[in-house]
């Protein structure tokens, strides 16, 4: 779908949604040469229902716009092969719905797929990812990071993974890899924003590392061709083979 095609969508939805919230007005500006709605959407009685106008707005859609949409990606616009017409109207009705406009929406258009979150999510996120940054380079020091919130001359792996929780919100004192998974607000299973690998099976080396937003951190650990080894790094994604040594994979809460 070409830039152009998808911003003609949103004017349809804007349009569309001008309609419900205010069929008089809406009607006017058709007549007065309004475009972007076809016949049918503009001359019908407005339904109380935006997902119905959503819906025959598609119906009304021409051919050429489908067969657009559904064409290969060789315009760079970065949407798949054989996209749904329907879908992309969807995400752009739930993206009006929430407040937003796609020019404020991190990344453009793709961020009608998904992406970065928004709200109390996504600054709980960017203040993890502003202080794990922050603490790269810092030398590995075990017990550094447990004796509370403060600067530290270093920090083992869950002294760091504990001060990058507490800065988007959680924890309310640094956790060591045995407490890490019962502590407050720290849920089982992989998260959409934020996993934390977690390793305190007996007889094992304690360890943990975090992801967040695909990137993934850590202060000591083993070394291997992702990285790591060191003090507080930014490391690559590692083997599925050394992800698998850890018992526990976690996440925060809403994360």
């Amino acid at each position: 779908m070409s830039f152009e095609a998808a911003i003609g969508r949103i004017d349809q939805i804007l349009q569309l949604q001008q309609q419900v919230q205010d069929p008089a007005g809406a009607t006017s500006s058709a007549s007065s040469g309004g475009a972007g709605l076809s016949t049918a959407a503009e001359t019908s009685t407005p339904s109380t229902s935006f997902a119905d106008m959503l819906s025959g707005a598609q119906e009304a859609s021409d051919a050429s716009a489908v067969s657009d949409m559904d064409s290969a990606d060789t315009s760079g616009d970065g949407l798949a092969a054989g996209a749904d017409p329907l879908a992309e109207l969807t995400s752009l009705d739930s993206l009006i719905r929430s407040g937003l406009s796609p020019s404020s929406t991190a990344g453009g258009l793709a961020g009608l797929t998904g992406g970065a979150p928004t709200g109390a999510a996504g600054q709980s996120v960017q203040a993890m990812v502003d202080e794990a940054n922050s603490l790269v380079g810092k030398p590995y020091v075990w017990g550094g990071g447990h004796g509370g919130w403060g600067p530290q001359a270093g920090y083992d792996c869950s002294g760091f993974v504990s001060a990058v929780l507490h800065a988007g919100g959680y924890l309310s004192e640094p956790e060591d890899t045995a407490t890490l998974p019962t502590a407050p607000g720290i849920e089982a299973g992989p998260g959409q924003n934020v996993t934390i690998y977690d390793r305190d099976a007996a007889g094992q080396q304690g360890h943990v590392i975090i992801d967040i937003e695909g990137q993934f951190y850590e202060s000591g650990g083993e070394a291997g061709a992702w990285g790591g080894g060191g003090g507080v790094e930014k490391i690559a994604t590692p083997s599925a083979a050394y992800l698998a040594t850890f018992n526990d994979v976690l996440h925060p809460e809403g994360l």
